[in-house]
């Protein structure tokens, strides 16, 4: 990015060929002293993507998806399942059957066996429609309604920083009312012992107890005040989104570079069953801007070309449709039936 980064190790002595490294802490960063190799945003979704291990497969690849995925209840990373294509031979016909495979996503939590949260189960290939519908819909919306995507986007950051301006000022009060608190009751302690009252051992224990969350109060509120200082000055970062758009040019397939540069994270909630059919939400944040509804009247041109199906594609979307069918008739009698009885 073109930043010299220095003090990252040190020697003892001079004398000494050993370096020991310091903590990143204790490093100091010239920014802008070169030429920059790559800009600002390429950096930040290769550190993104080098944050997160990837298991690979017996293939030697590893899915993209993964670490963007996001239990909604426990907020753990969803776990990756894959299953390799098999064959296999019938027992009754002994032909052999050709078994295709599965990549699919659970939560740790319930993989674990403790029982700790629910599946939150999702296909790799549903995620991936999603999120480049998603893509697709947002930069569409995006380029045709340039005007219309930054005003909703200077209207839906300026809510959320309403929000969070009346919560840090509710916070900041509660800190400085604990902090008086905490002034009274050390003078108190103090004069306790002044008085014989307290021991040097209890006056020590107390007093360094008062003085350790006084200090963690004061430094959580310098940091809210800063950011609520911050929310003054704050810019949407829609351009940047905008100038993202305007580099991608084809969007007929979800590719990992597309992937990174565009998802910040996905949420996947516990699939719904309650009305006879099978209900999930699925909350995907994009990059710069977060979770943006794009308004239902806008519709997306699509250029992919049509799909010819199968035989056996064929086959499987025609039981599809009559299985739909069939739950549709179900809840509907059953709804009746509850009617009846009510």
């Amino acid at each position: 990015m073109g930043h010299t980064v220095n003090f990252r190790s040190t020697k003892e002595s001079y004398k000494d060929k050993k370096q020991t490294k310091k903590p990143k802490e204790d490093w100091v960063i010239f920014e802008n002293t070169h030429e920059p190799i790559v800009d600002p945003g390429t950096w930040e979704t290769a550190q993104r993507c080098r944050a997160v291990k990837r298991r690979t497969d017996t293939t030697g690849e590893a899915n993209p998806l993964t670490g963007l995925l996001y239990c909604s209840d426990c907020g753990k990373r969803l776990f990756n399942h894959r299953k390799q294509p098999s064959q296999k031979i019938s027992k009754a016909t002994g032909s052999t059957i050709n078994e295709s495979g599965r990549s699919d996503y659970y939560c740790p939590s319930y993989s674990s066996g403790r029982g700790d949260c629910s599946i939150h189960f999702i296909s790799s290939k549903t995620a991936n429609a999603l999120i480049l519908e998603a893509i697709k819909r947002t930069s569409g919306f995006a380029k045709n309604n340039e005007a219309d995507f930054m005003e909703m986007l200077r209207e839906e950051s300026a809510i959320k920083q309403a929000e969070a301006a009346k919560s840090h000022r509710r916070q900041i009060a509660k800190n400085e009312k604990r902090i008086a608190e905490l002034d009274l009751l050390f003078r108190k302690t103090y004069e306790d012992f002044a008085a014989r009252r307290l021991t040097e051992k209890r006056f020590e224990q107390l007093s360094g107890g008062y003085e350790s969350e006084q200090a963690e109060l004061e430094k959580l509120t310098a940091e809210l005040r800063t950011e609520l200082d911050a929310f003054d000055t704050d810019s949407v970062r829609g351009d940047k989104f905008m100038e993202l758009t305007r580099r991608s040019t084809d969007f007929t397939e979800l590719t990992p570079a597309m992937l990174h540069e565009f998802i910040e994270k996905v949420v996947v909630h516990e699939a719904d069953k309650s009305s006879g059919i099978r209900e999930q939400r699925i909350d995907i944040y994009l990059n710069y801007i977060g979770q943006f509804d794009v308004p239902e009247w806008f519709e997306v041109e699509d250029d992919t070309p049509a799909k010819l199906l199968t035989p056996d594609e064929q086959k499987r979307a025609k039981w599809r449709e009559y299985a739909r069918v069939a739950r549709e008739k179900k809840r509907i009698a059953k709804m009746q039936e509850q009617q009846k009885t009510a």
